[in-house]
């Protein structure tokens, strides 16, 4: 069976679990203490996602995501898909940190729903809540800023309308009527902070993002064992 190493609110992770969930693969969880990733050290590594595949071991979330395409779902991948997959990683990943580790009051929302299933115990999960709030709401503004950010939820909003006009151009999904990578990857994205800010953001400023996340969502129930 598959292991996947991960933190519960990694947009990159998630990228990865929607594909397993919406392909029905099942797999394990390994949660990594984002605090100092010791659950990766017998494997040398630092960063999640890692996935693990019998001796194979997979890193960073693109390839571990056509890992899984080319070994079991085999899904379309024609020529824009590897565009709109490097816009996810370069560009619309980085509006959503600055919204929901705004300041130290969200990202400590924030973390207090990404970890109630990380499977710590509740002294570990309020040290990683403190400290992960009081650096993530720091860092993310720091990194906004060195990226030329100034306006996240500006940003995200036509991030937003930019997928839904130019990649899904009318359709159902990027894919046609089956979801593709690159919808998979847009959606991993959004659903790593579902309920929280940046997703209520997205969905109320275009229904037909809207749309299309319910039943993305609805097509992806977990498969984690």
């Amino acid at each position: 069976m598959l292991t996947l190493y991960q933190f519960e609110s990694c947009p990159f992770c998630w990228k990865v679990k929607s594909l397993l969930h919406f392909a029905k693969i099942p797999y394990k969880t390994v949660e990594v203490n984002p605090m100092n990733s010791k659950e990766l050290e017998p494997l040398g590594l630092k960063k999640v996602p890692v996935l693990v595949d019998g001796e194979q071991v997979v890193t960073e979330s693109s390839v571990i995501m056509d890992y899984v395409n080319d070994h079991f779902t085999h899904l379309s991948n024609d020529d824009t898909v590897p565009e709109w997959r490097e816009w996810v990683d370069n560009t619309l990943v980085h509006f959503i940190p600055p919204i929901i580790y705004k300041d130290f009051g969200t990202a400590w929302q924030t973390f207090g729903q990404v970890l109630k299933p990380s499977g710590f115990g509740v002294l570990k999960r309020t040290m990683i809540r403190f400290a992960g709030s009081m650096a993530m709401s720091k860092s993310s503004q720091k990194k906004a800023r060195e990226r030329g950010i100034t306006d996240a939820p500006a940003g995200l909003t036509e991030a937003v309308a930019h997928w839904v006009n130019d990649g899904l151009a009318g359709r159902t999904f990027h894919g046609g009527e089956i979801p593709d990578l690159a919808d998979l990857s847009v959606f991993g994205v959004f659903r790593s902070t579902d309920g929280l800010a940046a997703v209520s953001l997205a969905k109320a400023s275009n229904p037909a993002f809207a749309k299309w996340y319910e039943q993305l969502k609805s097509m992806t129930a977990s498969t984690a064992v």
